[in-house]
């Protein structure tokens, strides 16, 4: 009998993934512009609010949707004449999710729909397919796998890549696999991803058209990361990643082979206090360096953090500090390390309201090419705060308010900006 189940599990798995990828054309997906702090309280449903879902047979199913409402005062984050519009968005989403004893698989689909009212040609469809779970070997080893496909959006607040008239679309293909191993007080983890860019031609406004064919690529990383448990709440590790990024066109636009190969070192603790403090903490080295002779390696330190402390039964403060080698197609630049540092608290003013507020600010670090003029972008700054609101009228529906602003500083004359935007989300969910 356990045998039969076991199996029906594994056909239903696989029943889902097909159903995943035969209905990918038709769903949209998460725009990587951030949506508003309301916008995903899904993800953080009080014990007493979470969704039921429902049962089919060894996985539980969760459709949904989000009836979003925004008003941006700059839609097309400029320095001045700042133009605001309202956009409405339609967020399906299904999510299966094993509910096996060993093993598990999640398969999720997902949409954004945005439309403005004033600006229609700004209009987009978004859409993304996930597929991730775990396949556990022994009580102490299992394997990890993910596929993701996306089609996505850039907005006008991406100052990496020159942006036209429409939203630049893009796809994003890719897979990954992973390996984790408990031995006594040392742990494994091996993991490798690899990442296809596609990336849509776009116009200027004078009718001109942008050629984003040389922004096409491959991505591979493979990291190891090696754990001691010294203490039974602490354990120090230390991690290497090795990147590689191939051009589909070479040379680009600017006439530069921007192929790079490089790697990132971590080393640091990672910790479990009584379960009010928890999380990472860690300092890292980046190097990329790249095939063309006069682009020059971006390398850098950085702090890592990833830790989330519980002040009390009813507040979450959240920190993380992260950073990566980010590509561009400037001409005057190879790339840019980026540094994101973030807080954010939740707090459960009543079993049924909870209160949310964020922080951050992002560091892009660009690497000049010898005889860049002065003009050339050298860093952005970009800071953003934000405060919100969620009420849970039963475990099928919530309410949402909020309000973010952003503002990008640079070297780049009269190419800042400054974005006030509220929200208004209206969830379903079974």
């Amino acid at each position: 009998m356990l045998k039969q189940l076991y199996r029906k599990g594994w056909l239903l798995s696989v029943a889902l993934a097909v159903l995943g990828v035969v209905l990918a054309p038709a769903v949209q997906a998460q725009s990587y512009d951030n949506p508003g702090l309301g916008q995903r309280p899904v993800q953080a449903h009080p014990q007493d609010f979470k969704p039921l879902g429902v049962r089919a047979g060894a996985f539980m199913l969760h459709p949904g949707v989000e009836l979003a409402g925004q008003w941006n005062d700059n839609v097309f984050y400029s320095y001045e004449d700042e133009q605001s519009d309202f956009i409405y968005h339609v967020r399906p989403y299904f999510t299966a999710q094993s509910t096996w004893s060993r093993h598990s698989l999640t398969v999720r689909l997902a949409a954004d729909l945005g439309r403005y009212a004033d600006y229609s040609f700004r209009d987009y469809e978004d859409y993304f397919l996930n597929i991730g779970g775990r396949i556990d070997v022994q009580s102490r080893s299992s394997f990890n796998y993910a596929l993701d496909y996306m089609q996505l959006h850039e907005d006008l607040n991406n100052r990496s890549a020159e942006q036209g008239v429409v939203p630049t679309e893009y796809t994003l293909a890719g897979g990954g696999l992973g390996f984790d191993h408990q031995f006594n007080r040392l742990s494994l983890g091996l993991d490798y991803y690899h990442a296809n860019y596609d990336f849509d031609n776009n116009v200027r406004p004078d009718g001109t058209l942008i050629d984003n064919s040389d922004r096409d690529r491959t991505d591979d990383t493979a990291g190891i990361r090696l754990g001691y448990q010294f203490q039974a709440d602490m354990q120090a590790f230390v991690a290497a990643n090795w990147h590689q990024v191939d051009y589909d066109r070479n040379p680009d636009r600017n006439g530069f082979d921007r192929n790079s190969d490089g790697y990132s070192l971590q080393a640091g603790l990672r910790m479990g206090i009584t379960g009010v403090l928890s999380g990472d903490v860690f300092v890292s080295y980046h190097d990329m360096s790249y095939d063309d002779p006069r682009l020059p390696g971006v390398d850098g330190w950085a702090l890592g953090m990833g830790l989330t402390w519980l002040p009390t039964t009813l507040t979450t403060v959240r920190a993380s500090i992260s950073s990566d080698v980010q590509q561009t197609t400037s001409q005057y630049a190879s790339g840019y390390l980026g540094t994101l540092y973030s807080l954010r608290v939740d707090h459960e003013l009543r079993r049924d309201l909870q209160l949310q507020a964020q922080v951050s600010y992002r560091d892009n670090d660009y690497t000049l090419l010898p005889g860049a003029p002065a003009n050339a972008r050298a860093y952005d700054e970009i800071w953003s705060a934000g405060v919100g609101a969620t009420y849970f009228f039963n475990r099928s529906v919530f309410l949402s308010a909020s309000y973010d602003w952003s503002e990008l500083s640079t070297n780049v004359p009269n190419d800042g900006f400054e974005v006030n935007r509220v929200w208004l989300v209206l969830g379903l969910e079974k």
